[in-house]
């Protein structure tokens, strides 16, 4: 049976790797790293499903040496430069396919298709199929009896016959078509008008270019000319297209033979790059770290061993204690589980105390929570896991399965308590919110310096996709935790944890604060070294304890307002659905986007906007543009409004209302958004609706205890004086300078009418522009919000920029450091990765330009009320004042006061909220108050 030679077209396929459908991705360090993930996510699965015996990689060498060069110095000159962000790739590709066992094969002076043709020339036999792994038409002369073409992308296999059948013409009359065609992407010469068909159809009857010319008084006539013109340069064009089958290489079957991946070279790199899912990819494909012990050779690690997977140790399967001398230090390349490490159960209080004496001479301590869910509010506690020598960890267990044996937690509380309020010990943890607030309801306090290696990974790397434990452990510490799903399952037979074996329980919380204290050693280096441990420690660190506080403090809520609300909107939504199937004139239910979708455009014929897989789209912003067709499309959308409010807000609101405490605890998140600023969740209150009277009306349901108010005090267009600070343009810093209405004056400047004058359709207008140009709005945006011509748009933002040049040159300044460093930097110093700039896709392009100049401003907004809370709640703190922040709703502040402080209470806010930073203009800051946040508002 023959043997297989596979040939990867370096060239071309990292190529379609770079412009494959996928999103931007760019390594922990900021390395650009999409066509690398794509052509190496391809490369493992082709060879997991061919297993190939023989296998190269062949590249091109420096185009100004290639020998064609030298034949025709305007060979490709005509080809665009290698977007900027692409030879990095091709380096690092390179590595990784050497790295990966794979030979790159190059002759100087000849490009890959060259090299590919001298190995079918030289194997390609009955004893040895060559599969050529590209779709470059190029090679379509050099497919034959033994030798193929391959697309991975496709899994499409291209042999002589398919060549014939798709393209009109076989492998043996590949030349001479090219030859008629010439090639503009490399600028060989061809003749004018004649495409593929064409040409095909050509030799098809004449049998070469040369016969072509010959006979071309039987053409057409433009074809004549056409022909007869460019004769002379024919043949230059075939000896262009013709690949070389004999490139100066040394070419061994030897030294292409293909062992297996060696997961030693490449996890490493993989977790640099911060390719979490490849490296999966590796561990179900069999892909082990090192080498077994006896193996030997370069790859001796095999992809195809029939050994099993290394896994981590099944919680099942518990591994007692060890002491530290059986403790192995796992190999630099391999993945590391729990079983490599010592994790202890404590569970007597001979153990506990002696463990207290140990914990009191320590300077760091990593320490997590096991709980019984993962709503702090709600759950208990379960355990504590300490760490604070890497890889030995110890957990305490409160609560377990019926019989355990587990500490009580009045001797957890008394003994390691006072150590967790040490202030002279650092404490670190992972998601240390959620723990301080476990830990706090059970009456244990987290004092000292904080660490929170989550957070400390969103800094280095707001855009990373995860910044679960899991994925941190492995892409900087190469280790694999356990699941939580190997202990309490899932669905619906998931358990709770205090209902897991001890021992299992162990080992598990155990390697959680372990892994919590090696991540504190990879990532805090890296904070200092990038200059970013004063944004993590002095402004991220400090808001996670005002957090913690705002979390456990909630807001109350009057579930009655809420019922009579629910009501009240309960009727609304019945009357319009009554209403919608009375303009139907058919029984359907608005709820159903098919009966909606047949009655629109069906009965009642308006035309289909956009399609999705399962039929017309009805989704809001179809329907809002076909409002003005028909009635029912805006019958729909309030009927959808009123009904979001029901299921989101209003029943919501009352299943989140705690019946421990009687009020509602949000979720503040520090790392959910890429710019820095704060999300909320369960339930989000920094979306309910305030631009409507229904959404205001359940603001009025957020009410102050009995005795205080509600003080709301919102920043005044704080983004905008973020830009003018940046900017410095004269005419806008003015406006704030003098507190005018800044858009009724931009108004001015820009239609040339004097403050007074400006109509409310120009400050409409203005104020559209001003936001929008901090998002880089660009007229497509501006016509489609405004519902006026693109023309129009773009005159009026032309307009803008040039009575206010200062912006422009901020927003290109913004572009041009994102270029240069690859990110951009807040007022706070706070870094985002901008990638995209240098694609080929306009739109991508397009869309990295408005995140560069979108990240500096709002991101500093972001920064700025941070500050300001920091500083209110360390005032609060600091003189024992009577007021308590509830929440933050990216640009406002909501506190409960009691009523007989409020004027001291105001002027405090007010004056650290506009003192949080000094800007080029004033910061102000609107205050209102009243019994509820409908009042304060």
């Amino acid at each position: 049976m023959a043997e297989t030679l596979y040939l990867i077209d370096g060239h071309s396929m990292i190529y379609r790797a770079y412009y494959a459908p996928f999103r931007a991705l760019t390594s922990p360090t900021g390395e650009p790293t999409r066509a690398t993930h794509v052509f190496c996510q391809q490369l493992i699965t082709f060879i997991a499903k061919r297993k190939p015996k023989y296998l190269a990689m062949a590249v091109d060498g420096p185009i100004e040496h290639l020998k064609r060069k030298a034949d025709y110095a305007d060979y490709k000159v005509s080809r665009k430069p290698m977007p900027s962000d692409l030879p990095p790739q091709v380096n690092r590709i390179t590595q990784i396919v050497e790295l990966m066992g794979i030979p790159v094969l190059r002759a100087p002076g000849y490009e890959a298709d060259d090299v590919i043709a001298t190995a079918v020339e030289k194997f390609a036999g009955p004893d040895m199929q060559v599969v050529m792994i590209s779709r470059d038409k190029d090679l379509d002369q050099v497919v034959g009896d033994h030798s193929v073409l391959y697309d991975p992308m496709k899994d499409e296999t291209l042999d002589a016959a398919a060549i014939r059948r798709l393209k009109g013409y076989g492998p043996d009359k590949a030349v001479e078509v090219q030859t008629l065609t010439g090639d503009s992407t490399d600028n060989i010469p061809g003749i004018p008008g004649v495409g593929p068909k064409k040409a095909a159809k050509l030799i098809e009857q004449y049998g070469s270019a040369d016969e072509v010319v010959k006979h071309a008084d039987e053409l057409t006539p433009a074809l004549k000319a056409a022909v007869l013109q460019s004769a002379a340069q024919l043949p230059l064009a075939r000896k262009l297209v013709t690949l070389d089958r004999h490139a100066p290489i040394e070419l061994s079957l030897e030294n292409m033979r293909f062992s297996g991946i060696d997961g030693s070279k490449i996890r490493p790199l993989f977790a640099e790059l911060g390719f979490g899912r490849l490296l999966d990819q590796l561990d179900k494909l069999g892909v082990r770290a090192a080498a077994p012990a006896g193996a030997s050779g370069a790859f001796a690690t095999s992809l195809f061993d029939a050994a099993e997977p290394s896994k981590p140790a099944a919680p099942s399967q518990a591994q007692p204690p060890r002491d530290e001398e059986s403790a192995k230090t796992p190999d630099a390349g391999e993945m590391t589980c729990a079983a490599d490490f010592k994790y202890e159960l404590i569970d007597t209080s001979e153990k506990l105390n002696a463990l207290a004496a140990e914990l009191r001479g320590v300077t760091r301590l990593a320490f997590d929570t096991e709980t019984t869910s993962t709503q702090p509010m709600w759950c208990d506690l379960v355990g504590v896991s300490l760490a604070w020598n890497s890889g030995h960890a110890v957990y305490l267990p409160i609560k377990g399965p019926l019989g355990a044996c587990c500490l009580e937690l009045e001797d957890v509380r008394a003994k390691i308590g006072p150590i967790l309020a040490d202030e002279r010990i650092e404490k670190v943890a992972q998601h240390v919110k959620f723990d301080m607030i476990v830990l706090a309801n059970a009456g244990i306090e987290v004092r000292g310096p904080l660490f929170d290696t989550m957070i400390a990974a969103y800094v280095l790397d707001s855009a990373r996709p995860s910044y679960k434990l899991d994925a941190l452990a492995a892409e900087f510490l190469n280790h694999r935790c356990i699941p939580i799903a190997d202990l309490i399952g899932r669905g619906r037979k998931q358990i709770t944890m205090d209902s897991v074996p001890l021992e299992q329980t162990a080992i598990y919380a155990a390697e959680d604060a372990d892994v919590t204290l090696r991540l504190w050693e990879a990532l805090e280096p890296k904070l200092r070294q990038q200059g970013l441990a004063e944004l993590m420690m002095n402004l991220e660190m400090p808001l996670a304890v005002v957090l913690c506080d705002m979390e456990r403090r909630g807001v109350r809520i009057d579930p009655q307002a809420l019922r009579r609300l629910e009501i009240d909107i309960s009727k609304q939504a019945d009357a319009l659905r009554q209403q919608i199937i009375e303009c139907c004139g058919v029984n359907i239910n608005p709820d159903s986007p098919r009966q909606l979708a047949d009655v629109l455009f069906g009965k009642l014929g308006l035309p289909v906007i956009r399609k999705t897989a399962t039929g017309p789209s009805t989704d809001s912003a179809v329907l809002e543009e076909l409002a003005d067709k028909h009635e029912l499309p805006a019958l729909v959308l309030e009927y959808r409004k009123l009904t979001k409010l029901l299921g989101t807000y209003l029943v919501g609101l009352r299943e989140c209302i705690n019946s421990r405490t009687g009020r509602v605890h949000t979720s503040f998140h520090q790392t959910a958004t890429v710019t820095g600023r704060l999300s909320s969740s369960d339930p989000n209150l920094q979306n309910i609706p305030i631009r409507t009277e229904l959404g205001r009306q359940i603001r009025s349901a957020f009410i102050a205890d009995e005795g205080c108010v509600l003080l709301s005090a919102d920043y005044s267009q704080v983004e905008l004086r973020v830009l003018a600070h940046f900017c410095r343009d004269p005419l806008l810093m003015r406006a704030f300078e003098q507190d005018q209405d800044i858009h009724a004056a931009v108004a001015a400047e820009v239609f040339g009418v004097p403050l007074g004058e400006v109509t409310s359709e120009q400050r409409g207008r203005a104020k559209t522009v001003n936001f929008g140009i901090i998002y880089g709005q660009t007229a497509f945006g501006l016509a489609k919000t405004l519902r006026i011509g693109r023309t129009e748009a773009g005159e009026f933002i032309d307009a803008y920029r040039k009575r206010f040049p200062k912006i422009g040159e901020f927003l290109n300044a913004c572009i041009d450091q994102a270029k240069e460093l690859g990110y951009v930097s807040t007022l706070f110093g706070r870094r985002r990765s901008i990638v995209g700039l240098h694609a080929a896709n306009p739109s991508e392009r397009s869309a990295a330009e408005r995140l560069a100049i979108n990240s500096v401003v709002q991101g500093s907004a972001a920064d700025l009320i941070k500050q300001a809370m920091l500083n209110i709640d360390s005032r609060i703190r600091r003189e024992n004042r009577p007021s308590r922040m509830l929440l933050q709703i990216h640009d406002e502040l909501l506190f409960e006061t009691p009523s007989s402080a409020v004027e001291s209470e105001q002027e405090m806010i007010t004056h650290e909220m506009i003192n949080a930073i000094k800007l080029l203009v004033p910061l102000k800051v609107d205050v209102n108050i009243g019994a509820n946040w409908m009042d304060a508002k």
